[in-house]
């Protein structure tokens, strides 16, 4: 066996001499890099240092030393890094940072850095150029640890090798297969140059975006598959920067299940493993959250393992839970049949996680394991944990598909190395390919010259690339470019498509030959997608919302007597259902019959919206009255002191059943909530002389509340209209005479005051707090004969807006007489959309077609006629 080496660039390039020598038996070669030869020949455990290991001791060496030029500067994120590309460069270019001829501040800054790095790597790590003269002073053992090399497909060599390339062909033979026409009369071996064939006609199709690219190169790959001769292996797509189209390749490659092997690795946040440390670093960086917690606690390999499943079952989901004292006081309860308490588990995590980006190392340790662990501390070795968001969406980890029998997506320098008979080059256009030079921040013109600095620039290793691809003579090469931006700007083509590169527009909406997927079959094949039975609903949907004026089937109603329907009706109303049946009649329908409900994100808000607010300031005057021994005799010192224990109670238990603001603008609502609770409790005088006043009186549910002295039974039943619905509620407040003939019923408001509330009765089926609570109380308090019905804003010192006499009484009959037409309705399969559906503050018009303003003008008439007798409501004052 004779030992043979083959020197390549890149993975891809390496993965595929390992294949193509396995395929051929030859057991003698060895594949490797310039680095890896270096290593080799230098011996004795030698190896480069890599940059995983050389990034921590840059950092050391940035905060250890006293630099020149690099002081005020040295303390900026992401400087190790820009330290070490700069390095990374100067040891390329082979350049001296302590040069007498040459005399620099920065670059003795960065010589001060090297000679740390030298002094603290471990055994066995070398600099490059360290490496490189090891490598030299043991060239007398290249014939026999080497052998005859092979420089395969290598653009250039950087001259920091050259040396070391020119002592080995003084001992063994070397041969180089050379792409392109670079100058290489550096080279002391043989050049097996191959002249680059020139294109016949090379056609560029012209895409809509960045997507339409991918989705093209995909339906390209699959007619190649298709034709039953082309292999996966013969198939290559490529671009000079992959970061525009790889997500969206990730994202279709799944989708079509293509065979694709991704050379430069996936998207490290795309694996099980990436979105674990997302799920800490989410919880480390932006506090807690219920939602963080949940969300860690399922990809955490710690807590999954130490925790039940259901472990946080006790715990509302509406909560906020954003910090450690609210943790601690939910899980008080909390503990499992057999092991520990939760709390003892969780708790010293939570205090970790509220430590931040100074606990980073300790929380990986903790809660990661395998992969996920490798990946947080790769992501600790490149970037300060505060930027640990940022860090893992840059981390990539090796595919593990093998290129030899896949489709491969890599960047065009790699393909270089590695072509293949049928390539794809996306990217043609004038921001991607070629790519503009990269200077380097630490090193710029007036430190070190460009062109001494850099062997190879960028722009020009991207013109060789192009000329070396689209000129190999056993390929047959495809071009694509896009019209715009991700961002919708117009992208102009590249300067490398010359006149005789035809280019051929593809619509995005064209019908291809092959479809890369199921979905795009069907979008592309519409005889195919009617046929199914799911697309033939969607588009009778459509038809029926966009071109029908009359009601459909699918604009709402069904059978007549639904079973559903009628369970739902028997069931107690509210005021704000029956207000959603007058006003909504399909929103009701969904909410009350079908349950859908929006579900309740617990992030955490700045204020409180409207309605918790609302339900905010109920029960602070809830909490108060039950503290005072009685809400008539009450001085106005008791009130602020029942007030001031009940916003206590609330600040202390809200937040373990709902998201709260932070603490401060938290104990500023709180305080708001208890300045108009206060204006409630003393709105007015008592209602005549011996009046017993009552706040927050339930009705018509059968949990009775301890310890309550209230003016009626609240389980007695209330059933109103002729269907005798079932009404269940809680009056704010009710003033009763002794005699029990006079009652005043009061409703309070935290919103903002009406303009023309003095004229407002029913607002069209929106207001009906006071008719239907006067219907209440006369069958609660049968004895009374005067009934005053209150709307109480308490953002105003205004008089209340009553209700009472001949106008509450036809308020009262004309409600109950739209109740019973909205239930026969109802009952009849009759439910369309009404006014309310199409405000903006109802959720439920989410589930409204799109285009709701048009959708409105065009149906308004037929859901008028068909709701005709419910109609005449909505234009009630």
């Amino acid at each position: 066996m004779e030992r043979h080496t083959v020197v390549v660039e890149g993975t891809l390039a390496f993965r595929m001499q390992r294949v193509a020598a396995a395929q051929a038996g030859d057991h003698g070669l060895d594949v490797a890099t310039v680095p890896l030869l270096a290593a080799r020949l230098a011996g004795g455990f030698s190896r480069p240092a890599d940059h995983a290991t050389l990034v921590p001791i840059v950092a050391r060496a940035l905060a250890e030393i006293t630099f020149e030029e690099l002081e005020k500067v040295k303390a900026r994120p992401g400087m190790a890094r820009a330290v070490l590309s700069s390095l990374e460069r100067v040891w390329a270019a082979d350049i001296r940072l302590f040069d007498p001829l040459n005399p620099s501040a920065r670059l003795s800054d960065l010589g001060h850095i090297e000679a740390f790095l030298r002094e603290h790597l471990p055994t066995g790590a070398l600099l490059p150029v360290d490496l490189r003269d090891r490598a030299i002073a043991r060239i007398d053992h290249a014939r026999t640890v080497v052998g005859p090399l092979h420089l395969h497909r290598l653009v250039s060599v950087d001259p920091l090798w050259r040396p070391l390339v020119g002592a080995l062909a003084s001992v063994i033979e070397i041969t180089w297969d050379a792409p392109g026409t670079r100058d290489r009369s550096w080279f002391p071996g043989k050049i097996l140059a191959r002249p680059l064939q020139r294109p016949e006609q090379l056609i560029c199709e012209v895409c809509a975006d960045p997507r339409a690219e991918v989705v093209e190169a995909l339906r390209w790959a699959r007619a190649l598959l298709s034709d039953g001769v082309t292999q996966a292996s013969d198939i290559a797509i490529a671009s000079a920067d992959l970061s525009v189209w790889d997500d969206h390749m990730l994202v279709l490659a799944a989708d079509a299940d293509l065979p694709i092997h991704f050379a430069g690795g996936v998207s490290a946040l795309s694996t099980r493993a990436g979105q674990t440390c997302a799920a800490l670093a989410d919880a480390m960086i932006n506090g807690l959250s219920q939602d963080r917690i949940r969300r860690l606690s399922q990809l955490s390999p710690y807590l999954s393992e130490a925790l039940p499943t259901d472990w946080m079952k006790g715990i509302s989901t509406e909560a906020g839970l954003f910090e450690p004292e609210h943790w601690a006081k939910s899980l008080e309860t909390l503990s499992p049949a057999d092991g520990p308490p939760i709390a003892t588990i969780v708790m010293p995590v939570l205090y970790d996680l509220v430590d931040g980006a100074k606990a980073a190392v300790k929380l990986g340790k903790l809660l990661l394991r395998g992969s996920s662990f490798g990946l947080w501390q790769e992501a600790l070795r490149l970037a300060p944990a505060a930027a640990m968001e940022m860090t893992l969406t840059s981390l990539r980890i090796a595919d593990e598909r093998d290129p030899a029998n896949n489709v491969v997506w890599a960047r065009a320098a790699d393909l270089v190395g590695a072509p293949r008979k049928h390539m794809r080059l996306l990217g043609l256009s004038s921001r991607s390919w070629p790519r503009g030079g990269n200077a380097d921040p630490l090193l710029p013109e007036h430190v070190l010259n460009e062109r001494e600095l850099v062997d190879l620039p960028r722009l020009e290793r991207d013109r060789l690339a192009f000329e070396i691809l689209t000129g190999h003579p056993d390929s047959k090469v495809t071009l694509s470019r896009s019209r715009r931006s991700a961002e919708g700007a117009f992208i102009a083509k590249s300067g490398l498509l010359q006149r005789q590169v035809a280019e051929r527009p593809l619509s995005r909406t064209r019908a291809p030959e092959h479809a890369f997927s199921e979905g795009d079959r069907l979008l592309a094949r519409a005889e195919d997608a009617l046929a199914l039975p799911r697309i033939q609903s969607v588009i009778s949907c459509w038809t029926d919302w966009t071109r029908r004026l009359e009601t459909t089937p699918h604009d709402g109603g069904f059978r007549k007597d639904h079973p559903t329907v009628l369970r739902a009706l028997s069931l107690p109303q509210s005021a704000t259902s029956l207000r959603r049946l007058l006003r909504d009649p399909l929103g009701y329908v969904w909410l009350r019959v079908l349950g859908m409900t929006a579900p309740e994100l617990a992030i955490q808000p700045l204020q409180l919206d409207a309605m918790t607010f609302g339900e905010l300031v109920h029960e602070l005057l809830r909490l108060a009255v039950e503290r005072m021994p009685s809400l008539v005799s009450a001085t106005p010192d008791e009130i602020d002191t029942a007030l001031e224990a009940a916003a206590n109670t609330i600040a202390e238990h809200w937040p373990l059943t709902r998201a709260v603001p932070p603490r401060l603008l938290w104990l500023d609502t709180i305080e708001e909530a208890r300045r108009r609770a206060r204006r409630g409790l003393t709105v007015d005088d008592r209602f005549g002389p011996g009046t017993h006043s009552f706040s927050e009186v339930p009705f018509g549910t059968p949990e009775s509340q301890a310890k309550r002295s209230d003016p009626w039974r609240e389980e007695q039943e209330v059933l109103i209209g002729r269907f005798r619905i079932l009404l269940k509620g809680r009056i704010d407040r009710v003033d009763v005479k002794p005699d029990r003939r006079g009652v005043r019923m009061s409703d309070y408001k935290t919103g903002k005051t009406p303009r023309d509330l003095r004229d407002v009765i029913l607002a069209g089926g929106a207001e009906v707090q006071r008719a239907l609570y006067a219907v209440t109380i006369k069958q609660l308090i049968p004895e009374a004969s005067t009934i005053i019905s209150r709307l109480v804003y308490l953002d105003t010192m205004e008089p209340p807006a009553r209700l009472e006499g001949d106008v509450l009484e036809q308020a009262e009959e004309t409600l109950l007489r739209f109740i019973d037409i909205a239930v026969e309705g109802l009952t009849g399969g009759i439910a369309f959309p009404g006014p309310d559906a199409f405000a903006g503050y109802n959720q439920l018009r989410i589930a409204l077609p799109a285009a709701l303003d048009r959708y409105q003008g065009r149906k308004d008439e037929g859901f008028n006629a068909a709701q005709h007798k419910l109609a005449p409501l909505w234009r009630e004052r």
